[in-house]
């Protein structure tokens, strides 16, 4: 008799009390959509700001095309490729963003449905998420990936003043190459 006033007395506060503070903390995860949103929006601007890297040196080159204009200094190749690989370089860091937006809604909000739907023939394994391990692993990979790019970037203006500068050049490149066997030696 006793157990049952007791447990009758806990089932009332769970249902008063307990009940609705989970129901809204567990509300509470829609939160997160700020920042899924932003990190799409952050994803979007770098990739503008990836074109326009491009763009800038195209335009470039057609205008210092000989011919076109004579009176106009001449670009340096150098100079061409770091707006490149700059421009490679923020293409990456946006997909970073729109893997950790995607990642993020589908382990804290909802999975997303459309990205499992069985009529889209292309599988999209980079944005479907399904625990923290997996995002971080994927996160882990394209900031490897976005350091690579930015060490070839920083190698093109390098200037080799001593045969210990090339030395040095060709162990990072070894060790760029031993890195990227071991992350793709996983698969």
């Amino acid at each position: 008799m006793i157990k049952k006033i007791n447990q009758h007395i806990e089932e009332g506060f769970e249902a008063r009390v307990l009940n609705p503070i989970e129901y809204w903390l567990w509300k509470f995860r829609y939160i997160a959509l700020l920042a899924v949103f932003f990190c799409a929006f952050a994803s979007i601007a770098l990739f503008v700001m990836g074109t326009m890297e491009i763009l800038s040196p195209v335009k470039e080159i057609i205008i210092t095309t000989p011919g076109i204009l004579t009176n106009h200094e001449q670009i340096s190749n150098e100079n061409i490729l770091k707006d490149f690989i700059g421009a490679l370089d923020l293409y990456l860091i946006a997909v970073f963003f729109l893997i950790f937006s995607f990642g993020l809604y589908e382990l804290i909000i909802s999975k997303i449905d459309i990205a499992h739907d069985t009529t889209d023939d292309v599988d999209h394994p980079l944005l479907q998420i399904s625990s923290l391990d997996e995002l971080k692993s994927k996160i882990i990979k394209v900031i490897i990936i976005i350091l690579i790019v930015a060490f070839f970037k920083n190698v093109i203006s390098m200037k080799m003043v001593a045969v210990s500068d090339a030395f040095m050049l060709s162990l990072a490149i070894l060790a760029l190459c031993i890195g990227s066997y071991f992350l793709t030696k996983a698969h």
